[in-house]
């Protein structure tokens, strides 16, 4: 058995402490509510059911689908939460541990039931919607953006945003753009009424065709006051609509124009899906909140895009001394954070899964839920500032890694342990160890372990027994008082 020597301290035996037996769900703060509403535009056939505008979400809404008679809609939002209205509620996956956010459904022809669709590939059947495959596992070269269902409903088409489609069931494959080079994402697909074919549209409105579907113009070559969020086809399938992010429709083909939200949606909203009705003589036109299309980008980078993602993670709660425009090592301690939260690949750079995520990810959310502490969360490697259940500040992390090792010829154990202390005493400046120097140590047992900072801040568990915070982040801790002597300090 290895004793442990924990950031410097040998420990030759260590008592327990007793875990916390339950926790109470997390909910949205209130003064949240209006940063995740969304409205719906109907037009033609297609009729007003309501809005989250409002309600207090965990998550902002993503997506939406419509009933088989058209009378009523499903919203989801990126937790998998399902908002009905003249419609009925089948299930949902709030609460559920997600790999990967929700980014699509799409309604059974029958109307009784509904399948979700993850970033990853990752589909839940609800309802009458049955289980015919999917992504999860594989490597994709880009997202998965939604799915579409296949003849009588039978299996469904996962498409990707470089235009990759993945069939399943009655789907069947007519091709894809995966292979080549676009001008600008995929972000929407619709069936042909056969189901022996489909379109793909790209945010600059150049449609793709295959199978038995047939060209009838684009916005490919227009300019465009707006980008292209996605499409919808008329009931002939000799015609579609191509709807804009400021509310624009465009028509081809025998597909007539119904309307536009061109004038109504808001400045901090844009339309972000086109939902056509089953009788083809209408659509629903979904306005999200605006939230930042930040790119795809690493260290090194600078500039606006760069500024863009370091106001959109502070204002998640992910800790950055302030926005400088320059993709920094705090800025990737920043993106290793969120990645671990959001249960992605830790590259630390805002690559295609970051990027995706961005959209839909709201404030982490903590274990407690009253008082002042710190939380310290093993699985995911990240530390919590928390006040009254809501995380004011998250940072990246690095605990015990849990290896033996050997010093001075004796065995030990890089061990963090788990359960309910409080910062004891801190060292305002460096404290010498046997296995290093840590920076600024606030201690919470009396076996040595301490919330420290230091020089490497890896995504993933290295030190001996303590958890590392990067030395910006432990020096901006002492200077604002986070963690006073006495502070609670739950490690899980």
């Amino acid at each position: 058995m290895f004793r442990a020597l924990l950031c410097g301290v040998l420990v030759i035996a260590s008592g327990g402490v007793g875990a916390i037996a339950s926790v109470v769900g997390t909910a949205a703060p209130a003064a949240a509510a209006n940063a995740h509403d969304s409205e719906v535009y109907a037009f033609g056939s297609a009729t007003w059911r309501g809005s989250t505008a409002g309600i207090a979400l965990v998550r902002p809404v993503v997506a939406m689908a419509t009933t088989a008679d058209g009378k009523g809609y499903w919203m989801v939002a990126g937790d998998g939460g399902i908002f009905s209205f003249n419609a009925p509620f089948f299930g949902s996956l709030a609460g559920w541990p997600l790999a990967q956010p929700v980014v699509g459904m799409t309604a059974t022809p029958s109307g009784g039931g509904y399948w979700i669709v993850t970033a990853d590939g990752s589909v839940f059947p609800f309802g009458d919607a049955k289980p015919y495959g999917q992504m999860s596992g594989t490597p994709l070269n880009a997202p998965i953006k939604s799915l579409v269902p296949g003849p009588q409903g039978k299996g469904y088409w996962l498409y990707a945003a470089d235009g990759g489609v993945f069939s399943f069931g009655s789907a069947r494959f007519h091709g894809s753009t995966g292979n080549m080079r676009l001008a600008a994402p995929v972000l929407g697909m619709a069936s042909t009424p056969s189901g022996k074919g489909y379109w793909l549209v790209a945010r600059d409105g150049g449609i793709f065709t295959f199978g038995d579907a047939r060209f009838y113009g684009s916005t490919g070559a227009m300019r465009l006051n707006a980008p292209v969020v996605g499409m919808a086809r008329d009931g002939s399938g000799h015609g579609y609509w191509l709807g804009a992010a400021d509310g624009g429709v465009f028509t081809f083909g025998d597909a007539h124009f119904q309307g536009s939200a061109t004038g109504q949606v808001p400045a901090d909203r844009h339309v972000a899906q086109v939902v056509g009705m089953p009788d083809g003589n209408g659509y629903r036109m979904l306005a999200l909140p605006n939230i930042a299309d930040v790119g795809q980008m690493s260290s090194g980078a600078s500039g606006q895009a760069v500024t863009d993602a370091q106001n959109r993670l502070m204002a998640m709660g992910y800790w950055l001394p302030g926005a400088n425009g320059v993709f920094d090592d705090n800025m990737q301690q920043a993106v290793y954070a969120f990645q671990k939260v959001n249960g992605l690949p830790r590259t630390g750079a805002i690559d295609a899964f970051t990027q995706n995520k961005f959209r839909s990810a709201g404030r982490p959310a903590p274990r407690s839920t009253s008082g002042s502490m710190i939380e310290i969360d093993k699985a995911r490697q990240v530390l919590f500032v928390v006040q009254n259940g809501r995380v004011n500040y998250t940072f990246n992390a690095s605990t015990g890694s849990d290896h033996p090792y050997v010093l001075d010829g004796v065995g030990y154990s890089a061990h963090t342990p788990e359960g309910i202390f409080s910062v004891i005493r801190q060292v305002d400046g460096p404290d010498h160890g046997p296995l290093g120097t840590l920076w600024r140590p606030k201690y919470f047992t009396w076996s040595g372990i301490a919330v420290h900072g230091y020089t490497s801040v890896p995504p993933y568990p290295a030190s001996h027994g303590c958890t590392r915070v990067s030395n910006d982040a432990m020096n901006w801790i002492w200077a604002n008082n986070i963690m006073p002597i006495g502070l609670t300090v739950w490690v899980y």
